[in-house]
Order: C-alpha cells, then structure tokens, then sequence
C-alpha cells in the first residue's frame, strides 16, 4: 500500500509545480502532525527544497523533456531521498516512490530512479551550493560580497536547519529551546532582538502593526509593561492565534484589533508614541525554515512588495506622535525591501531622522552601520532587517 504521507508530498511537489506555472507565490505548507514519524517527512520535505536544483539538473541528464508534472514530481521525491536521506536505504526510496505512480508511469520512475541510485557517488560530486537558489538571487549577492568563499558560506547557512531559541517571557531572556515550555515562547533570535530594540524607549501608547502570531507583541507586552498596547492583523484566523498567545501568556496590556492597517482609523483615540511595523515582505530571509520561497520568489515580487511596504510605512507615519517611533522591520535582507525603502521614506519625510540606540545585550553582528541587519552566516539566524525611526517634527 502507498505510504499516504509521502502521497501528501507528492501532492506537495505538483501544487509546487502548479504555483510555478501559474504565477502563484504561495505554497501550504504540510507540517505532517499526525505522523508518528513527523521528522522523517519534514526532513524530506525540507532536502527538497533545499536541494532542488542540484535534483532537476540531475533528471534532466537522466530523461529527455521532462513536461509530465506528475512524473517530475514523482522523480524528485525519489530521487531527493536516494541522495539527501542516508536512513532510507535506496531500494526503499524507489520501491516507496514507484508505489505512489499511476500504472503508465511505473516502469518510467522505476528504471530512471533505479540508473540515478547506481551512479550517486559519482553524481554528487559535481554539487554545488549555488545552483539551489534562483540564478537572480546568486547574481545579486555575488556582486555585494568581496569573494566567492563568503558567498559559498552565505549560501549554505540558508540550506541548515533552523536554530530556535525559548525565550523567558518574565525576564526576557533567550534560553535553549524547549519544546511546550509554560512560560517560554519560541522564537529565532533575530526576530525576538527586534521588539528589544524599543528597550530605552519612554511609551505609553504602543502599536504592533502586524501582530500575529504574536512573539513580539508579547516582548512588548513584558517590556513596556504600563504602556497601552494596541495589536493589530487582518487576518482572522492569525488574529485567533494572536488571541490565544495574549491570554496563555497573560499579556493584560494588550488589546487585539483583526484590521487591516491600512484601513485603520484612530477615530477617538491618541497616536501611539511607538509603532512596531514589521510589514509583509518576501520572506526571503526565512529560507531555513521556508526553503520552498526561494523558488516562488521573483525579482518582480520584490519590486511589488516594496511599494506595497511604502504605503505601510506612509500609514505609520500619520499614525506616530510627535516625538514618537516607528520600529520598521521585515523578514528579508533585500536592499529593495529594507534600506531602500527607509532612504525614500526619510526624502519624502525629512522630520523624520534614523535613531541608532545603543544596545550592548545585542551582538554587533547583528548590526550593519545605522541598520539592524542579520546576515545568516555571521548571526547563525534568520535574515532580518529592521530601523528605528524618529518623529522629531
């Protein structure tokens, strides 16, 4: 009988394949919670796309015009085991593979994954880093390091595992992960060094723009504690999530709002003296964890989102107090989506000024001049990029 959970990434692979053609940037993701053996199949999931160029380079020196989605599919869920899972022997990766394909195409994916198995030694050999991320993505930062070595090095921190840290909502402290912790909440470190960059700020009235899930609504929580803070998201079912952090995690402080902040008004109510706008972005700095963005990422999806994070920026803008912050920040190192798009905001608004606090529990390398900027291979963390901006009008 075919094995329903390497079925369900088979399905995977062809929505993957799918988004591709159609233009879609999305891909749901599966996280196998109802397997007892969860980690085998996210680990499959995450070689995939960890390694896919190096596999459809491969299969296009082991079959000739390869336009069947399903066979494709089916090739690369094979042929990702026999080279990426060292537990599986390759009789099993094929037979398990060859189980889940239509009766036309069995003896196809059987001899073909067969013939790949027989020369893998060899194969992998010719590996590179770079031909598993987009010739566009290699391109850009090849011409922003000094040398192909740290480019190399860039590359692969992309390709490890993720790194989790609990962090101590009482005294806001990163401690090893620990799975369900009571008072702990999981975080990667650049992410939770954000909200921490409001440290020495004096705020009674705060917004999380972009709240859900809620990891930095509640470092804000802790770490402005007689501050009023307004936590706000369009999304309905993120807004549940967000909910249910607040209340696990006893954050009285907070008041949630399922808007969209750009539709937001303050109607009767103050401006805030700080704002946290951690925007939508590409997500290109969450590869470790997303592999899959890197192939449903464009240069053109870079160019839309950093218009669409100017608007974001503008609304902030309207909504600050004199005197007041705005925290922005995005899960991408993209120069289009981070310092460029704070350098046009500041032309377009001179009253406000890049405030450079001085935090000595942050890493320097977590810095890059005036920016908050997390270059994976240095931090051993996401890729962020965040600044604090100051009112001074």
């Amino acid at each position: 009988m075919p094995d329903k959970f390497r079925r369900r990434l088979l399905s995977l692979l062809l929505s993957f394949y799918n988004s591709q053609h159609n233009g879609s940037s999305y891909l749901e993701e599966d996280f196998f919670e109802d397997s007892g053996y969860q980690r085998v199949y996210r680990k499959i999931y995450f070689n995939i796309f960890r390694n896919l160029g190096f596999i459809e380079r491969i299969l296009t020196e082991y079959t000739k015009n390869l336009k069947d989605k399903k066979a494709k599919s089916l090739l690369v869920l094979g042929t990702s085991q026999i080279f990426f899972m060292d537990d599986i022997p390759d009789y099993a990766c094929i037979n398990e593979t060859v189980k889940l394909a239509p009766v036309y195409l069995k003896k196809f994916i059987n001899a073909t994954l067969r013939n790949i198995a027989r020369n893998k030694e060899v194969l992998i050999q010719s590996y590179s880093i770079k031909e598993n991320f987009p010739d566009w993505f290699v391109q850009k930062w090849a011409n922003l390091f000094s040398n192909d070595c740290e480019l190399d090095n860039f590359l692969n921190f992309f390709n490890k595992s993720p790194e989790f840290h609990s962090i101590n909502m009482d005294s806001l402290t990163p401690e090893p992960y620990i799975k369900n912790a009571s008072r702990s909440y999981p975080m990667d470190l650049a992410s939770f060094y954000i909200p921490m960059l409001s440290g020495n700020i004096r705020a009674s009235s705060i917004m999380d723009a972009c709240a859900a899930p809620g990891g930095k609504t509640l470092v804000l929580s802790q770490l402005h504690p007689n501050a009023k803070i307004t936590a706000l998201d369009k999304d309905s079912k993120r807004s549940d999530i967000l909910a249910h952090n607040v209340k696990k995690y006893n954050a009285d402080n907070v008041r949630i709002i399922n808007e969209d902040f750009l539709n937001f008004n303050l109607k009767n109510q103050e401006k805030f003296d700080l704002i946290l706008l951690d925007a939508p972005c590409t997500g290109l700095g969450t590869m470790k964890r997303h592999p899959e963005i890197r192939w449903l990422r464009t240069r053109e999806d870079i160019k839309k989102m950093a218009s669409y994070q100017n608007k974001f920026l503008e609304k902030a803008s309207q909504l600050v107090t004199h005197g007041g912050y705005i925290l922005y920040s995005v899960c991408s190192l993209e120069a289009e989506e981070g310092i460029d798009v704070i350098n046009n905001f500041i032309d377009s608004n001179p009253n406000f000024k890049i405030f450079t606090p001085n935090f000595h529990y942050i890493p320097s390398d977590f810095f890059w001049g005036k920016f908050y900027y997390t270059l994976p291979h240095k931090t051993l963390t996401d890729g962020f990029f965040a600044a604090l901006l100051k009112n001074t009008a």
